[in-house]
């Protein structure tokens, strides 16, 4: 008896033993498996793609939103606006940046970049063309535990403006004054030392019906005359040279 005794209490430890085992190998199987969902999901979307925009404040403030204690900042370049409100398309290497403000703090960072050729990269029913979405922190870190696939959804419903929410804000919206266009470079040209004559009606501007006597007879003109004369003069010239 005592034999058959040991005998069943050593049986039941193996028994145990052996279930313990197996419980183990399912929970690092089932570890595994969320794991590697996890990183699946990550690479279906492949948001680590969008990388922070560290001068985005230096670019167009072009609208703000306010829900509540909520205050939203969104920022494109010039150069996207423009194309937007010429009726092209919104390039490759398009971003726009949301800073979303919650009691006066800055609280998340969400940033949509569009590259050609980036719509390929995605699953079917992750694919906005060719945006892909990353949400930061203030400190310009990924926020890791973000939810990509909303911005995804979100954005699906607006496919006919590019899947940009705030397309028509780009449209409406005003932009100064190109501080590199050709018109603003010229009206900042010193005029102070040139100096500019009207010539009178026999004059011809190609010589030949002038003469020295009738540009010291004609009238000189003031300064502002004289700058915007300048400006005519040297755009026309630009332009005619581009040609």
């Amino acid at each position: 008896m005592k034999k058959i005794f040991l005998m069943f209490v050593v049986m039941s430890v193996v028994i145990i033993i052996t279930a313990c085992n197996t419980s183990n190998d399912s929970n690092d199987t089932i570890n595994r498996s969320q794991s590697s969902f996890q990183q699946g999901e990550s690479s279906e979307n492949n948001s680590d793609l969008v990388q922070f925009p560290e001068i985005y404040k230096e670019e167009e403030l072009y609208t703000t939103v306010d829900r509540g204690s909520t205050h939203e900042e969104i920022y494109t370049s010039r150069e996207v606006i423009e194309s937007v409100q010429n009726g092209d398309p919104i390039p490759s290497g398009a971003v726009i940046t949301l800073e979303i403000y919650r009691e006066g703090d800055l609280a998340q960072i969400f940033v949509m970049e569009k590259r050609e050729g980036w719509a390929e990269q995605n699953t079917s029913e992750m694919r906005n063309g060719d945006w892909q979405y990353q949400e930061f922190r203030p400190d310009g870190s990924v926020n890791e535990e973000s939810d990509i696939g909303r911005c995804f959804s979100c954005h699906a419903n607006v496919e006919r403006e590019d899947f940009v929410n705030t397309l028509q804000e780009m449209e409406s919206y005003e932009l100064s004054a190109d501080e590199s266009s050709t018109t603003s470079r010229l009206a900042g040209a010193h005029t102070e030392g040139w100096k500019v004559k009207k010539l009178s009606n026999q004059s011809s501007i190609h010589g030949q019906e002038s003469s020295v006597s009738d540009y010291e007879s004609t009238e000189r003109i003031n300064n502002e005359e004289k700058q915007k004369a300048i400006e005519k003069a040297l755009t026309m010239v630009y332009f005619q040279e581009k040609e």
